[in-house]
């Protein structure tokens, strides 16, 4: 307040309120935490609309949108979170067209869709739900392809077809469901052929798929080992 023009103490007051919202939420005080990323949210945007220019401030308000709409998915406005995630999803679009090499605006970009899918998947919107899925996938594609000794990469890849069988499966589309399930082999065999940790999770995923695929079955999606 002493110094409204100074943007390194602006952008500090932002974090202490998504902080403090971050405290709320976990205490199960939705109002609170809205209350609360929603002022770190103007912070946030006044930085941005000062300095256009600025990536760093930019995504700080991409975030923020996207911390309200967490509440509000907890809160059940699922119009409200796809409108919040919208919001923060076309400011991640905007970083990563300006610079398709940053591998983080990319994964900024993959998160927004995920979180938008996700919110469809809930209201019912099916086809909705693959499409944002699948456009995540595209993008956890490139990195995977672009830096493939990257085995964060490579499992976020593994974990993109997965989701995208889930849909499939639960659309109807059992064909659809068992290439996802293959492609997500494939991307855990290849892990493996290059000595890559497989964490717990994928390594079980991959033991299961290898078993369903060798007696001819995996007629749907593994269960929820891909986190």
């Amino acid at each position: 307040e002493a110094d409204p023009g100074n943007a390194g103490w602006q952008r500090d007051l932002s974090v202490s309120h998504n902080t403090i919202g971050e405290v709320k939420l976990a205490q199960g005080d939705l109002a609170g935490a809205l209350a609360s990323f929603g002022a770190g949210m103007e912070t946030s945007r006044r930085l941005a609309e000062a300095d256009p220019g600025n990536a760093g401030w930019q995504r700080d308000l991409s975030v923020s949108h996207n911390k309200i709409g967490d509440v509000k998915v907890a809160q059940g406005d699922l119009a409200g979170a796809l409108a919040s995630f919208g919001a923060g999803m076309e400011i991640a679009r905007r970083l990563a067209e300006a610079d398709p090499g940053n591998a983080g605006w990319q994964r900024d970009l993959f998160i927004s869709h995920s979180k938008i899918g996700d919110v469809k998947a809930a209201q019912g919107d099916l086809a909705g739900a693959l499409a944002s899925f699948g456009a995540g996938m595209e993008i956890r594609r490139r990195l995977a392809e672009a830096d493939p000794g990257n085995a964060g990469w490579q499992r976020d890849l593994a974990v993109s077809h997965h989701r995208l069988g889930s849909m499939k499966a639960r659309m109807g589309d059992e064909a659809g469901a068992v290439e996802s399930l293959r492609a997500v082999l494939g991307v855990l065999d290849g892990m493996a052929a290059r000595g890559m940790h497989l964490d717990p999770a994928m390594a079980g995923l991959r033991q299961q798929l290898t078993a369903a695929f060798a007696g001819g079955g995996a007629t749907g999606p593994a269960p929820d080992a891909a986190g």
